[in-house]
């Protein structure tokens, strides 16, 4: 005796009519089930049977009411029964019959320029001249004036800025930098 999976497994793709607890009726393509019996329906319809009420002496009409849903996930807990109602379209299915034509084959991306080899990626270069940060004068360190003391702790040097700190002084004396920083280049 063939399992539940495989029961429903043969419905795939159907057309199928499923009426729930509170009386409506969905009917849709049949594309998943689980073991909870929760199914999913494409093209989903629903039909809901209203009693109207009409005047005294007259029979009550009922009418049906019809609305699309569209893609629906339906509790298995709800379902009181599923019966098919149309076998799947036996139409050509997607990429059946077509014949490749005369082409090339290329690398589609997502239109994002492709960086150079060996350099490091855009963006990630290094700082970029003008954008945040002091400027490239202001992170040069100061040479002394030849023949100049060290100033003492707190003094100011001509332009009120503060004096290089007397340990300072005896190291950068006489050297000039190479060159600026890797940073700064």
């Amino acid at each position: 005796m063939p399992g539940k999976n495989t029961r429903m497994q043969q419905w795939i793709n159907y057309r199928v009519r499923v009426t729930i607890q509170d009386t409506r009726m969905l009917v849709g393509t049949l594309l998943a089930f689980d073991r909870h019996m929760n199914i999913v329906l494409a093209d989903c319809e629903e039909f809901r049977r209203i009693k109207e009420k009409r005047e005294k002496g007259k029979e009550k009409e009922e009418k049906e009411i019809k609305r699309s849903l569209g893609f629906v996930i339906l509790r298995g807990e709800n379902i009181i029964s599923l019966t098919a109602e149309a076998p799947p379209p036996s139409g050509k299915k997607a990429g059946e019959g077509v014949v490749a034509g005369p082409g090339r084959g290329v690398a589609a991306g997502r239109g994002v320029p492709v960086a150079p080899m060996g350099g490091p990626a855009a963006g990630l270069a290094g700082p970029v001249r003008g954008v945040g940060g002091p400027g490239m004068a202001a992170m040069m360190p100061r040479m002394p004036m030849p023949g100049a003391m060290p100033a003492a702790a707190g003094a100011k040097d001509a332009a009120g800025r503060p004096a290089m700190p007397p340990g300072m002084m005896g190291m950068m004396a006489g050297r000039m930098p190479a060159m600026p920083p890797p940073a700064m280049m």
